[in-house]
């Protein structure tokens, strides 16, 4: 072989052909790692997209807000009932400020409208897969229910919690006034009382309540379960001879059958 002339420029045709192998070779070696880069990439948004999706339907106590569970009353149907009110009902709102009814849309969904539908690789979530208010991501396979899958919350979501009310009741007789903790009818004949706890039935506001009548024992009282998120709830109680006397209060019920505790004074 020939080499080159004195004085010429240029590469050889060999040169080239390395210089080509060698970049291929670099780039068959690089393809895999950028491929699992971009993976992982898409895997992190994905994780990040569905704890969102969670919160968006479940709320936030410290926020505050209640999420699409809280002003509903039950998990949405369908995801896309998060930023689609259809035939959902409308806004309203309770006398200590509670919202009842679809307060959408609860996602940002940036410039594309039906972006939070899909995850990282473009596949639409599954929703309550495996269990109730479980979101499921195909995965890098784009096939649902396979081994590469993502799923959060790991565990079934349960919607519902419940509610223990102790009443501080005020009272005044000849020679005290003081609050008397969970009254007992047994103690004063001719007691009333009545405990209500207000919710959301499917976005209309509905209520709950136990007292004295109709049952026959006395505080504390629980109420539940119902849907988590946050509550209105308001008691009376009368104490013969002293007048009837009432106490309201706005507090959080969390989910998975968890009991919330308050105390109402009333006066």
């Amino acid at each position: 072989m020939r080499g080159r002339r004195p004085g010429a420029s240029g590469f050889t045709l060999i040169e080239v052909i390395v210089v080509i192998a060698v970049i291929s070779i670099l780039a068959a070696m690089a393809v895999p790692y950028a491929v699992k880069i971009i993976d992982q990439s898409r895997e992190e948004a994905t994780k990040k997209e569905m704890e969102e999706l969670h919160r968006a339907i479940m709320g936030d106590p410290k926020g505050p807000t209640a999420g699409y569970l809280g002003d509903m009353g039950a998990l949405p149907a369908a995801l896309d009932r998060l930023n689609t009110q259809g035939a959902q009902a409308g806004p309203t709102t309770g006398t200590l400020g509670v919202k009842y009814g679809w307060y959408g849309p609860y996602v940002n969904a940036g410039f594309d409208a039906a972006g939070y539908l899909t995850d990282g690789w473009g596949t639409n979530y599954g929703w309550n897969n495996p269990a109730a208010g479980q979101i499921r991501s195909a995965g890098p396979d784009r096939a649902l229910n396979t081994a590469d899958d993502m799923i959060y919350p790991p565990s079934a979501v349960i919607a519902t919690g419940r509610l223990l009310v102790n009443l501080y009741v005020w009272r005044t007789d000849n020679t005290t006034s003081q609050y008397v903790l969970n009254p007992q009818p047994g103690s004063f004949p001719g007691m009333t009382a009545n405990v209500q706890m207000n919710y959301s039935n499917n976005g209309t506001p509905a209520a709950m309540s136990a007292g004295i009548p109709p049952g026959p024992a006395g505080p504390p009282y629980t109420l539940g379960p119902t849907h988590a998120g946050f509550h209105e709830v308001s008691a009376t109680c009368t104490l013969p001879p002293n007048p009837m006397v009432s106490g309201r209060a706005v507090l959080y019920i969390p989910e998975n059958n968890q009991q919330t505790q308050v105390n109402l004074h009333l006066r």
